[in-house]
C-alpha cells in the first residue's frame, strides 16, 4: 500500500530537527514492500506542497506525526487530506497521540489514533485495510465505530532494537537540519528511561505497553549505523539524543571503546543523570571522544526536584560529579526549569544558586545545545501527572501549544506569578554569570531578551546554520580563541587548545 507520512517542526522552538518516529516507520514498511512518502514541514512553504503531493502520491493512507507542541498540524493536515478524498484513512501517532489520544480523536477528520509503539500496529492496521479487514480492535490502536471509540489492547514493546531496519534518513533532509545545527548529526540508539520523573512523557509512554521500556541497539550495530552515515553526510559533531545515554553502563563502556576504535574522528556528547556517572564512566567517556554532558539539574530546591518531580537525585551528588567532568576536559551543560508546580521565586534562588557555583569557572555555549546553562520555561503536557496536578489546582490558564513551548509559562500560580517567571527566565543566565564573568553575564542579557529572540526565531532553515555559527563565535571563549588563531596562523603562533568551552 501507499503511505504518506506528514510531520512538523513548525511550532516548536528548534531550528532544524529529523522526524525520528517517521524514519523508524517508513524504514519498517518499505522493508514489506510498502510504498511510503513523507513531508516534514520545517517552514510554513513546506505546508502548501500537501495538496499537490497528495495528488502525485495519491496515497492509500495519511500519518500524522506529532508531539504536542505541533497538536496544530493535526487537524490542518486532516482537512486536507479529506477534502483530496473523504474516503482516505487519516491516523495520528506520535507522543502526543499516546499520551493524549482521547483529544487526538475530537478532531472529526481522524480516523484513528496510534496510542503505543508503531511499528507492529500500523502493520496489522495497514494488512486489515488492504484485505477489507474490520480495523475495529488493532492493537496500540483507537479506531471509530460509528460514534463510538473502540481501544484495542497494548502491544508488547519491541525488545530486540537490532531485528528492526536502519532508520529511513530520507524522509527529510538530512544534511540541510545538519547544517542548521551547526554541523551536528543528532542520533538516537534507545528507546525509553528507566526513571519515572513525572514532568517527563516517559512516565506515560511507559504505560502504553507491555515488557520492558528502557532498551538500546547493539554497539556494533550503532557504530556500523555511524559509519553509514559518515560516508553519506558530512558533520563535524554528534550528539546523542537517547534520554539517558549511559542507563546501561556496560553498553556504554563499551560503546566508547568501539567508537574509539571506529574511522569516527568526530567529537560528542550526550545526555546523563548524576546517578548514572561515575569515576571509570567518565575517564572513557572523557578518552573516547566526548566533550559535553547535558545533565538534568531541573530544580535546585530538594522539595521540588524530588517531591514535585520525583527526580531523585541530590545537590550534593552533582557538584563533585561535574567538578570530575571539568578535571577531565568534559564540560557539564545544566538543563534548568523555572516555573514548576508549587515553585516560588525564593525557591528559584536555589536554582541560580548551584548553577553559579558549577560556572564559577567557565562559560559554556556549546555546538550541540547553545547557550549553557539551559532554562526552560515549565510546560504541562497532556496526559502527564503534572498536567493533571496544575489542572486540579486550577492553574491551567491556556492549553499546551498555545504560547511558546518551554519559553512562556501557560499556568497562573499564585506563588509565582507568569510576569515574575518571565523575569526569571529571561534573567537566568545573567544571574549565573555576572558575578564571575560580567562581560559574558551582558552578552547573555541581549542574547536571551525577548527582542533578540524573535528576530532569532524568524531566520530562515537554510541561514540558521551560519547565524547560529556566528553567535557561537562572539558567545563561546573557546570559539573566539579559534577565529582569532585563524586570523593569526600566517604569523607561526599556535593556536590555544579549543576542544572545550572553558574561558
Amino acid at each position: 500500500m501507499k503511505i504518506l507520512f506528514v510531520s512538523s517542526n513548525l511550532h516548536s522552538q528548534f531550528p532544524a530537527c529529523f522526524p525520528n518516529g517517521v524514519g523508524a516507520l517508513s524504514a519498517y514498511l518499505k522493508e514489506l514492500g510498502h510504498q511510503v512518502q513523507a513531508l516534514h514541514m520545517g517552514r510554513e512553504r513546506d505546508e502548501s506542497r500537501l495538496p499537490e503531493l497528495l495528488e502525485q502520491f495519491s496515497p492509500d493512507v495519511v500519518g500524522i506525526s506529532a508531539v504536542t507542541c505541533e497538536t496544530p498540524i493535526i487537524e490542518r493536515v486532516a482537512r486536507t487530506a479529506k477534502q483530496w478524498d473523504p474516503a482516505v484513512p487519516v491516523l495520528v501517532g506520535g507522543i502526543h497521540a499516546i499520551v493524549a489520544p482521547d483529544s487526538v480523536m475530537e478532531c472529526e477528520d481522524v480516523d484513528a489514533v496510534c496510542c503505543g509503539e508503531g511499528e507492529l500496529a500500523i502493520t496489522e492496521y495497514l494488512r486489515r485495510l488492504e484485505a477489507g479487514e474490520d480495523l475495529a480492535g488493532i492493537g496500540n490502536f483507537i479506531t471509530r465505530d460509528g460514534p463510538e471509540l473502540v481501544r484495542g489492547q497494548s502491544l508488547e514493546f519491541i525488545q530486540d532494537l537490532d531485528n528492526l531496519p536502519l532508520m529511513d534518513r530520507s524522509v527529510t533532509d538530512l544534511q540541510e537540519v545538519i547544517e542548521a545545527n551547526n554541523g551536528v548529526l543528532n542520533v538516537i540508539f534507545s528507546r525509553g528511561c528507566p526513571w519515572t520523573c513525572k514532568f517527563c512523557c516517559n512516565r506515560d509512554i511507559k504505560k502504553a505497553g507491555t515488557g520492558n521500556y528502557a532498551r538500546v541497539n547493539s554497539v556494533q550495530r550503532a557504530v556500523n549505523e555511524l559509519e553509514l552515515l559518515a560516508g553519506k553526510y558530512e558533520f563535524r559533531h554528534v550528539l546523542f539524543r537517547d534520554d539517558t545515554f549511559t542507563w546501561n553502563r556496560e553498553w556504554s563502556l563499551e560503546f566508547v571503546q568501539a567508537y574509539k576504535a571506529s574511522s569516527l574522528k568526530v567529537p560528542f556528547d550526550i545526555f546523563s543523570r548524576v546517578d548514572c556517572l561515575d569515576d571509570e564512566l567518565l575517564e572513557a567517556l572523557a578518552d573516547g571522544g566526548c566533550q559535553h554532558i547535558f545533565i538534568g539539574l531541573d530544580s535546585g530546591s530538594d522539595f521540588i526536584r524530588n517531591e514535585v518531580l520525583h527526580k531523585e537525585q541530590e545537590n550534593e551528588n552533582l557538584l563533585p560529579i561535574c567538578e570530575k567532568m571539568k578535571a577531565l576536559g568534559i564540560t557539564p551543560m545544566i538543563s534548568n526549569i523555572v516555573g514548576l508546580p508549587y515553585e516560588t521565586p525564593e525557591m528559584f534562588k536555589d536554582t541560580i544558586a548551584v548553577n553559579k557555583l558549577i560556572h564559577r569557572d567557565m562559560v559554556v555555549f556549546s555546538p550541540t545545545c547553545g547557550a549553557c546553562p539551559k532554562i526552560w520555561v515549565f510546560t504541562p503536557w497532556p496526559g502527564s501527572e503534572l498536567y493533571n496536578l496544575c489542572e486540579r489546582e486550577g492553574w491551567l490558564e491556556e492549553k499546551a501549544g498555545v504560547r511558546k513551548v518551554y519559553r512562556e509559562s501557560t499556568l497562573r500560580m499564585p506563588t509565582f506569578p507568569a510576569a515574575e517567571i518571565d523575569r526569571q527566565y529571561r534573567r537566568f543566565r545573567y544571574n549565573v554569570y555576572k558575578d564571575s564573568f560580567p562581560l559574558h553575564a551582558l552578552l547573555y542579557l541581549i542574547y536571551d531578551s525577548s527582542t533578540f529572540q524573535s528576530v532569532f526565531e524568524r531566520i530562515p532553515m537554510g541561514l540558521i546554520g551560519g547565524v547560529r555559527q556566528s553567535v557561537l563565535t562572539v558567545m563561546n571563549p573557546g570559539k573566539r580563541r579559534e577565529f582569532i588563531g585563524s586570523l593569526l596562523g600566517a604569523s607561526g603562533i599556535p593556536p590555544r587548545d579549543h576542544r572545550h568551552s572553558h574561558p
